[in-house]
């Protein structure tokens, strides 16, 4: 029944425009704001981790932005999946920076394209696979009608999606052999049972963070460049930016090199932080004997 409601709901919503999508958005991040849910609880914790520098007065305001840009993001879900690629395409109006992507792409090296959950960030994948080779790592859903939704939406502009695991690491492995563009989320807290992260700064709270990436560009000599979508007002389309990771990020020790990555997340966040993923549980893990927050 879940599933073929969702399903139901993003054929729906996916034939609105976008003004009206955000228009709904913000209604229901108002929503989100004003009634207790684990959203909102979720989303206020991280905040008040992550700007401290804040007051009580400035946190409430980041907080009821960010829920109110969560909002857009769900509205807008069932066009960026299902509509007609060349119309969301469009919807992204302006881009910067992407001659660092290029230059980086020259150098037949492969190319670590991160994508922090900001914005859009789905349109990353779509604009990325339309113009360049691009391999994007993918964590399969639980629900299978859903998980092929996502899977055919992200694959229509020519993306190759790869699982998370064993298998797909090699697959990624060839392609920056081979000198393409790799769609990751650096971001996310990886299996802590896994062992393939470790704990590091991400604005002044440890967390649990992936190694992966810096891991791919330090055995492949392969650049990172970072890319997040900002969502434009009144409905008005998205700006896409790409960005160059700290310099040399590839060629230190394990430790620094994610270190590193969380400071160049923490810098893109900050360009529109009320746009990030913050009901997102990224400070889920915690170092041994420290209090959980959630």
């Amino acid at each position: 029944m879940t599933a073929r409601f969702l399903k139901f709901l993003f054929r729906l919503t996916s034939v609105m425009s976008l003004p009206l999508a955000h228009r709904i958005g913000f209604f229901l991040g108002r929503l989100l704001n004003t009634i207790p849910n684990k959203s909102r609880a979720i989303a206020k914790k991280n905040i008040e981790l992550c700007f401290p520098e804040q007051t009580p007065e400035e946190q409430q305001i980041t907080l009821r932005n960010s829920l109110i840009e969560s909002g857009k993001t769900l509205a807008e879900m069932g066009i960026i999946w299902l509509a007609n690629s060349e119309r969301v395409l469009n919807m992204i109006t302006s881009v910067e920076g992407e001659e660092h992507l290029k230059a980086a792409i020259k150098h037949h090296k492969g190319v670590l394209l991160a994508m922090p959950h900001i914005g859009s960030w789905e349109l990353v994948n779509l604009y990325a696979a339309r113009h360049y080779p691009v391999t994007s790592l993918y964590k399969p859903q639980q629900l299978k009608s859903i998980d092929s939704i996502i899977k055919q939406a992200r694959q229509r502009t020519g993306a190759r999606l790869v699982p998370t695991d064993t298998r797909g690491v090699r697959a990624v492995s060839k392609a920056l052999t081979s000198g393409e563009v790799i769609v990751i989320l650096p971001d996310q807290q990886p299996y802590l049972h896994m062992k393939n992260g470790l704990f590091a700064d991400f604005f002044g709270t440890p967390a649990y963070s992936m190694t992966l990436m810096v891991k791919l560009a330090a055995k492949f000599n392969s650049e990172i460049i970072y890319a997040y979508t900002k969502r434009k007002p009144n409905g008005k389309g998205f700006s896409l930016i790409f960005t160059p990771a700290s310099e040399n990020i590839n060629k230190q020790d394990i430790q620094s090199s994610v270190e590193l990555m969380n400071k160049d997340i923490e810098k893109v966040i900050r360009d529109c932080p009320a746009q990030y993923q913050w009901t997102y549980k990224r400070f889920k893990s915690r170092p041994e004997g420290m209090k959980r927050f959630y």
